[in-house]
């Protein structure tokens, strides 16, 4: 039942923020809870009676959350909050929690906010050479004009929604899916950088939890979307449990960056991991923002290329056919 709800992440940033902000105020968990329900739940219904009634018995809250498990909530999410009680900073690990959702819906809104130019450049590059047709011969040739370009880039972009889910299916196949997207020119650079900050992110968050390293790696690995990422974080499990150190660990994989393994290396001689993962973490929001600022001026030109190609089609064809009906007269 549980497992098949849906928490969007722009959501959790609320609920994770308030919980924190209520605590710091001098609430009790309960009575946070009991607060939220009353004026302002962004939980799926069912949710927050549920965890009313574990808090009322006298569970924790990471414990009250496992039902939800991996629904509702993730593993990482439980990770962190789990991590938060025992230290006795529930309220900062919640507040770590509500900055990470943060930052992720920050990320998506400038994106999708992004590609509706582009979107709409295109429908426009193909609706407005044809306007002419409309007002001349009909809505009849207008339609023919318009539709077979649309059905090719519709039929191109849920095409590739299709494969890209049938490729879930297999771990083989989404992995090599996922290789080959890292090696697309531009955009596989764009995922690179923000599957890296993903898992950096999350991982920064667990640390400072409190949770352990190879833990922490391994549920913030969770949080990342490209599988070949996440498997090859999967095996760095085993070396972590070793005790080897993570700089030593990351250094050798290349989707991680290089600076971000000597930031941890000093660290961790120095002994301030929490004050240098801080620092990480702000390195990593300004590379995101560079990263998302240089994939946004990609995408218009895309669109202005395709637009273009459309164009020539269409005067390529017309001077074609124009040179048809003067030939016939010959």
């Amino acid at each position: 039942m549980f497992k098949n709800m849906f928490f969007p992440g722009a959501e959790k940033k609320y609920f994770y923020r308030q919980i924190s902000t209520l605590l710091l105020a001098g609430f009790s968990l309960s009575g946070a809870l009991e607060h939220m329900d009353k004026n302002l739940s962004c939980l799926p219904a069912g949710v927050m009676s549920s965890l009313k009634k574990d808090i009322a018995e006298g569970k924790t809250l990471a414990c009250a959350m496992a039902i939800f498990v991996p629904g509702v909530f993730t593993h990482f999410e439980r990770g962190v909050v789990e991590a938060g009680e025992a230290s006795g900073n529930l309220p900062e690990s919640l507040a770590r929690l509500a900055e990470n959702f943060e930052f992720l819906s920050s990320v998506r809104s400038r994106v999708v906010a992004g590609l509706a130019y582009p979107v709409i450049l295109l429908h426009l590059g193909v609706v407005i050479p044809a306007v002419p047709l409309l007002f001349t011969l009909g809505i009849g040739p207008f339609l023919l004009r318009v539709l077979p370009f649309l059905a090719v880039l519709y039929g191109l972009l849920f095409g590739a929604i299709f494969l890209y889910r049938m490729s879930n299916r297999s771990i083989l196949l989404s992995e090599s899916r996922d290789r080959m997207l890292l090696s697309v020119p531009y955009l596989g650079k764009f995922i690179h950088k923000i599957e890296v900050i993903r898992f950096l992110h999350s991982f920064v968050a667990l640390y400072i939890a409190g949770v352990g390293i190879a833990r922490a790696v391994e549920l913030a690995g969770e949080t990342t979307g490209n599988t070949f990422i996440r498997q090859d974080i999967k095996s760095l499990i085993p070396l972590l449990k070793r005790g080897e150190k993570l700089s030593d660990v990351l250094s050798g994989r290349g989707w991680v960056p290089g600076v971000v393994c000597d930031m941890i290396k000093t660290g961790e001689v120095s002994g301030t991991m929490d004050e240098t993962l801080d620092r990480v973490s702000l390195y990593l929001k300004e590379e995101t923002d560079s990263a998302v600022e240089k994939f946004l001026k990609i995408l218009p030109v895309a669109a202005y290329l395709v637009v273009a190609v459309y164009i020539g089609y269409i005067v390529i064809s017309f001077f074609s056919g124009y040179l048809k009906l003067i030939n016939s007269f010959f």
